[in-house]
């Protein structure tokens, strides 16, 4: 074709010459569009019923973001929650001086602090199986390892199970 087409141009005028180069173009137009009509689409859309027609129609309505707690944070909340719910027989609320901790040297004194608040609560309610509140805890560990707090304030709970729970006295 291009032996043909080269030969023709050259003898033919310049009008001829612009139609040989319009047919040319024409032909390579007809060649493109029975490429393009030979390719099938990849995905073919699915065929909507009523039913589906109906859904796609209403507007959807964004899902609010969950947080969603690990395991292990699931586990600690339905602990406190049955902790709880437990029933409390005996309550107090006691200020218990923490001058033999403040006194250690060292690194010593918050530590020897959660010990002291223990053995108080220990014999006051008369049992071994006490547990202190993250919060008390916090409280106790706040200035660090060497400098702990002189007194704190906590409220004393005796459970139906016979355990103690330490929790900071309410200002």
């Amino acid at each position: 074709m291009s032996n043909d087409s080269n030969a023709q141009a050259a003898q033919a005028p310049e009008g001829a010459e612009k139609k040989v180069e319009a047919q040319a173009q024409n032909q390579a137009q007809a060649q493109d569009k029975a490429i393009v009509a030979d390719v099938k689409p990849i995905v073919e859309a699915p065929m909507l019923t009523p039913a589906a027609d109906a859904k796609s129609e209403a507007p959807e309505e964004p899902k609010p973001a969950k947080a969603k707690p690990r395991a292990k944070e699931k586990e600690k909340e339905k602990e406190k929650e049955a902790e709880d719910e437990e029933k409390v027989l005996e309550e107090k609320v006691m200020t218990i001086n923490l001058r033999h901790a403040f006194l250690t040297y060292g690194r010593k004194a918050t530590p020897k602090a959660v010990r002291l608040v223990k053995r108080v609560t220990c014999k006051a309610f008369k049992t071994e199986d006490v547990s202190l509140d993250n919060s008390l805890n916090e409280f106790l560990w706040a200035r660090g390892k060497t400098k702990t707090a002189r007194r704190v304030a906590v409220k004393v709970q005796k459970l139906e199970s016979g355990k103690v729970r330490v929790l900071p006295a309410e200002a």
